[in-house]
């Protein structure tokens, strides 16, 4: 009878143990690299906003293999995720060292991987200045993304600023690859950038373009959008990889190049039929895009902030 009490006894701890095990395992990304060309490689994020359950999986950043290492565009929400990252490219790439990262812009959801290429690969950080400026080191208590995903998704995730900034475009030659890093102002974010390989015809926008949900224009600037998006479409490409969306091909832009359009025409045209900002999100409504995601979370408020940026001259 005692060996019949103790082994479901038994039983139970062995469960408690394994619950206990799980719950403090490293969170799985379950990533999956899309082979984009010969040597890129690209990580493609939901389109949603960063919960606990995706633990900040919802942003696109690519590997770009050169001749001895990696070029990386974006390092994503956490060092936990930029690990996997480099994992699951190594196996399609090699296990190369990742010499150099490359930001698009400072909402964090790019950027805070950069902790694992500084620490594991010494990686040189190229970016915003905007990013060093409104991040203090040491400050993680305030960054968005890490007070949303679980604990086991942010090991070893802080704060690490940009090594090195410019002011204009810049031509980079690293890994024996040619690149264009181009400043487009305030479009997105408070500055954005975009990142041009000129013998591959591949662009990589960051935000500036997403496509198949509706984008958070809460820094952002509608003039200064569709000016950014004039600015990549005046170069030669063939490919763009999106902040956020699946899109890739020439086509890439249209669906962003068109809210913002849109969004332009319909609002100016309201201000002059008197329209002030109490009813402004009931005049622009934009139902073409009502079913896309994250559409009755964040287009309202995109239409009061644009109101604010025509009606008041803040563009």
């Amino acid at each position: 009878m005692l060996k019949k009490r103790l082994f479901p006894i038994a039983l139970s701890l062995a469960a408690l143990l394994s619950t206990t095990a799980v719950a403090g395992a490293e969170y799985n990304y379950n990533l999956k690299p899309k082979q984009i060309t010969d040597n890129v490689w690209c990580f493609f994020g939901a389109l949603e906003v960063p919960t606990k359950e995706n633990a900040g999986d919802m942003v696109n950043s690519c590997y770009i293999k050169g001749e001895k290492e990696y070029v990386l565009w974006d390092a994503g929400p956490s060092a936990v995720f930029a690990k996997q990252a480099y994992e699951a490219v190594s196996k399609l790439g090699g296990k190369l060292p990742v010499s150099t990262v490359i930001i698009s812009h400072e909402h964090d959801d790019h950027w805070l991987g950069n902790s694992y290429y500084k620490d594991v690969h010494k990686a040189n950080i190229i970016g915003p200045k905007s990013l060093n400026k409104n991040y203090p080191l040491g400050d993680e208590k305030n960054v968005r993304i890490l007070q949303i995903i679980p604990d086991n998704a942010k090991q070893g995730t802080r704060i690490v600023h940009i090594d090195k900034s410019y002011e204009d475009t810049t031509k980079l030659k690293i890994a024996g690859l040619n690149f264009e890093y181009v400043p487009v102002g305030n479009a997105h974010s408070v500055e954005d950038w975009f990142l041009y390989m000129p013998d591959q015809k591949i662009i990589f926008a960051g935000d500036i373009v997403m496509n198949g949900r509706v984008t958070s224009n809460r820094d952002g600037s509608v003039v200064g959008e569709l000016k950014a998006i004039d600015a990549i479409n005046s170069k030669e490409w063939s490919t763009l990889i999106p902040g956020h969306g699946f899109i890739i091909d020439k086509t890439a832009t249209d669906e962003f190049h068109m809210y913002f359009e849109m969004m332009q025409e319909r609002i100016e045209a309201a201000i002059d039929d008197g329209i002030d900002e109490t009813g402004i999100v009931e005049a622009v409504p934009m139902v073409e895009f009502k079913d896309k995601p994250l559409y009755d979370l964040l287009h309202n408020l995109n239409v009061s902030r644009a109101f604010q940026e025509f009606d008041m001259g803040l563009e």
